[in-house]
Order: structure tokens, then C-alpha cells, then sequence
């Protein structure tokens, strides 16, 4: 059996998509797959060039069929101090079943990190589906996440909505114009966060005649600006879960949130006032959410927020020089890192770090190192979610110099912990 790595084309792109959605137990629809092409990815498949993206289909020459897919959107990353820089967004991974333990996810995962080389990435990002699934490949856990489930009958918000605000109902149309202005305002000032595309935006809020009038079950979209002296400071959509086509108070209905943005304190209270407003509701779901978000103090009952914490945005580092350089730092003077282990022997090596904290020097050196780890520590301590002292504590991080474990750990900690709502 030989395979073969290919670029996606218009000739296999269905083929492509369809393999993803089976490894994770789907059956979509060719209409569904052609507007993932249309709107996430913002071209048709009839103009699809494979020399444009980067998604990589694993081809089985025997049969000439696809046997393992992946890719990466091109996407901006928020870092320590409020600079943004490249990151691969890595995605659509999956290996059939029938091509288990053959080498493909591993030939597919190097192909993807030499071309976010090659397009001058400093850093590769993903979701994982397993955790630690990506740990082998130099990936360390960069944000936490967590899932909330609150009763909102038995609590409710403490602190009253300014009279500076006002929130209004709007259609998608509109939607689509404020809400991405909304998020790419807020993103900026946020450690962590990505961009989203139009495409994406568009993807992401799509609804059919079917899901956009349901009666019973999920229902489409509601979207909610916020705004505070007349300009626009916040957002939220959402969909509403009932068990029959006429809501009413045995009907145990439920809020989910797909996603509540506020650039300032004053509109954050607002729109969770509104969400506990909503009648009829019995619980509020919402994901992905950041570990430090205020809400639990600003619940009159904060044990009724069940709070699941999970992995979140896993990174790996591309290029050393340009992600050391490019973030800020608690720390002014030099320190020496020494990277090994896990096979990235374009990485790997003895690097002298020099700082005033805004400002920063990186250069390879042959110097004895003050601190040893591998790759994907760098990688979790990078953004301040996981501190230098946890690692340490784990036995990843060594320590050459006295007493530098505090400096290490002041170093690169945070005051606004690192968020990423994006699951790409």
C-alpha cells in the first residue's frame, strides 16, 4: 500500500469533506458541503484551485480513494502584550478507519506544519478532539475552556443594567454588519483570541426555512445588540429549546447562548440581565467560556453556574524567533532556554532571550541553559493559562540557576488570562 498527500481540488473536494464527516460519524448532505465551500471558505467549488488553500487529502494509489483529510485556515492570534501574529488554524483532521496505525495522521500533521512554515506562521493552533491526542507533536495546552449549565430560575443577576444602555432585536442582515465589528474590536484587546473571516461569520450563522421557523425543538437565531451612549458595545445570539410548538411555564425551556461578547463591564451586566430576562426559560446553557469570566460574582446564587473545565486552544511553535520576539514580558534581562524532546529538530536547540519586557532579542547560542523543557511547555506557558510552576511541579521543566523558577513564572504570567472562543 502506498499513499500519497495531495492538495484538495474541485475535482475531490466533496469526496474530501464527506471522508472528514465520517470518521466523526456523519452523513452530509452535497448541499451542505458545496456552502461550507461557498461560505467559510468563500469560493465555490466550481473555482476551487488547489493551489489556494491549505487543505491536504492522504490518497490510498491502490483504490485512488481519500483515506485521511486535514488543513488550516489562515488565522491572527492575540498574544501577551495585544500584538497579533499568524497562527495555522489546524482542522478536518481525521484518518479512515480502515487506514488506522499506517503513518498517515503523522505524514499529514508534518505536511501542515512545513506549510505553515513556509507561509511565515510563528504558531500552529487546533481544537482537539482527544486530549493529549496532540501532545506527541509539540502541541501544549494554551487556553482552558469552560461549559456552563445554569439554573436560571434559582438565581439571578445582582447588579442592575446601567441606564446608558439600550439593546435592541435585529435581523441577520444587520447581524452580520455589528456583530463582526463587535468581536474584531474586543479580539484585540483579548489574549487569545482569533480572527473570524467573513466567511466564517457567514458559515456560522447560516439557517435554512427548516431550523429558522422550528416550533418545537431548536429554534433559528435570536441576535441582541447592545449599545452603550449610542454606539455599539456588545452582542448576543442565541437559540431557545422547547418541548412543544406553544411555550409555557411546564415547558422546562432552555437558552443556549452561541456566543455573548461585551467590550466594557457596564454592557456585560446589561446582556446577562437580559438572558436571566427571558421568559420561560428553566436553564442556560453557553460554551466555551473563559475560566476568569465574572459572572459567577455577579449571580445573586453562584452555585446554581455548574462550571465543566476542559482543554481548550492547543499550540505549537513554528517559529521560535518570531514568537519569542513578538510578546511582552514581567521580567527584564536574559535568560537561556534550552528546547528538546519531541521530535522538532527544527526548533529544537539552546536559545538566549533578552528583554526589557516590551522589547525583545532571541538568538541561537551554545551557552549552558538556565532552563530545560520541551517544546509543547513553552507552548502552554506561552500565554499564561498554565504558569511555569505547574510544569515544574509535573517534573517537564528543569531548572539550571537558584531561585529562577519564580522569575520564570513571574515572567510570563498575565494579567488577563488567555480566552479563545473560536473552535475551528
Amino acid at each position: 500500500m502506498t499513499i500519497k498527500i495531495i492538495s484538495v481540488n474541485k475535482n475531490n473536494f466533496i469526496e474530501w469533506r464527506k471522508s472528514i464527516r465520517r470518521v466523526f460519524g456523519d452523513i452530509p448532505k452535497d448541499e451542505d458541503v458545496k456552502r461550507l465551500a461557498r461560505d467559510r471558505m468563500m469560493n465555490p467549488i466550481s473555482e476551487w484551485k488547489s493551489n489556494n488553500n491549505r487543505l491536504i487529502a492522504a490518497i490510498d494509489e491502490d483504490t485512488e480513494r481519500i483515506v485521511g483529510t486535514g488543513g488550516a485556515d489562515k488565522l491572527e492570534i492575540t498574544i501577551p502584550g495585544g500584538k497579533p501574529i499568524d497562527m495555522a488554524g489546524i482542522a478536518y483532521m481525521g484518518t479512515a478507519p480502515t487506514h488506522k496505525r499506517k503513518g498517515i495522521f503523522s505524514s499529514m500533521m508534518r505536511k501542515l506544519h512545513d506549510q505553515a512554515t513556509d507561509r511565515g506562521d510563528a504558531l500552529a493552533g487546533l481544537w482537539a478532539s482527544q486530549s493529549l491526542l496532540y501532545s506527541r507533536f509539540g502541541y501544549g495546552l494554551a487556553t482552558y475552556r469552560e461549559d456552563w449549565e445554569i439554573y436560571s430560575h434559582n438565581t439571578k443577576i445582582n447588579k442592575k443594567a446601567s441606564d446608558d444602555i439600550k439593546l435592541e432585536f435585529v435581523d441577520k442582515d444587520k447581524a452580520l454588519i455589528e456583530i463582526p465589528k463587535i468581536y474584531d474590536q474586543f479580539r484585540k484587546n483579548q489574549n487569545g483570541f482569533t480572527d473570524k473571516s467573513e466567511g466564517y461569520w457567514k458559515y456560522l450563522l447560516h439557517e435554512d426555512e427548516k431550523s429558522k421557523y422550528n416550533k418545537s425543538g431548536m429554534s433559528g437565531f435570536f441576535f441582541v445588540i447592545c449599545y452603550k451612549n449610542e454606539k455599539p458595545s456588545g452582542y448576543i445570539f442565541y437559540n431557545i429549546k422547547k418541548e412543544s410548538g406553544v411555550a409555557h411555564e411546564d415547558d422546562k425551556g432552555e437558552l443556549i447562548v452561541q456566543e455573548q461578547i461585551a467590550l466594557d463591564t457596564d454592557s456585560n451586566i446589561a446582556l446577562w440581565n437580559f438572558i436571566f430576562g427571558v421568559e420561560l426559560i428553566e436553564k442556560v446553557y453557553i460554551n466555551r467560556r473563559a475560566p476568569s469570566d465574572p459572572l459567577y460574582f455577579l449571580l445573586e446564587n453562584p452555585r446554581k453556574l455548574e462550571r465543566n473545565t476542559i482543554d481548550g486552544l492547543w499550540v505549537r511553535i513554528i517559529d521560535i524567533k518570531k514568537l519569542l520576539e513578538s510578546r511582552e514580558y514581567n521580567y527584564k534581562g536574559k535568560i537561556i532556554i534550552e528546547l528538546k524532546g519531541q521530535n522538532q529538530p527544527d526548533i529544537e536547540g539552546i536559545y538566549e532571550l533578552e528583554t526589557d519586557g516590551k522589547i525583545s532579542e532571541v538568538k541561537k547560542v551554545k551557552s549552558k541553559p538556565d532552563v530545560i523543557m520541551r517544546p509543547s511547555d513553552l507552548s502552554s506557558c506561552y500565554f499564561g493559562a498554565v504558569s511555569a510552576y505547574e510544569l515544574f511541579q509535573a517534573g517537564n521543566i528543569e531548572f539550571n540557576r537558584n531561585n529562577l523558577i519564580k522569575d520564570f513564572s513571574n515572567m510570563f504570567s498575565v494579567t488577563k488570562k488567555p480566552w479563545c472562543n473560536t473552535d475551528f
